[in-house]
């Protein structure tokens, strides 16, 4: 199946309300992470992408954030997809290769520069959002 890769934090998910608690663990506590908002817009956008593709998220965060990422993503209205999860670029890139053989991606959606790394490594589109 198409699918296309979206990044969470920055691209779906403004985490800007939680950057002072950046380098201590409660910046990933269930209760701060809840209170993230969507995106304005992505919400619909996925929804709509979802009718074609399947969509696959991506964090930059500890795997101990599944479960809140899951319920957060539930919570807000985002369409349903696999998560994967890894803290460094490089976690990330290996994650890339695996899921690279389980999808056929079309594009990539992030909002950081290194996130063309990652969709080079997919071989797929890119596209880079400054929204926030």
């Amino acid at each position: 199946m198409k699918a296309i890769l979206v990044f969470i934090d920055g691209t779906i998910c403004d985490t800007r309300p939680r950057h002072h608690l950046v380098g201590i663990p409660a910046f990933y506590q269930p209760k701060e992470m809840l209170r993230d908002m969507p995106v304005p817009g992505s919400i619909q956008a996925l929804q709509e992408l979802a009718q074609r593709y399947a969509i696959v998220y991506m964090g930059a965060r500890p795997a101990l954030a599944l479960p809140t990422t899951e319920e957060w993503l539930r919570k807000v209205g985002f369409p349903k997809g696999p998560i994967y999860l890894a803290e460094t670029q490089a976690g990330r890139l290996v994650l890339a290769r695996d899921i690279g053989t389980q999808y056929d991606f079309v594009a990539g959606i992030g909002d950081r520069w290194d996130d063309n790394e990652l969709h080079a490594e997919l071989g797929c589109a890119s596209i880079i959002l400054t929204c926030i």
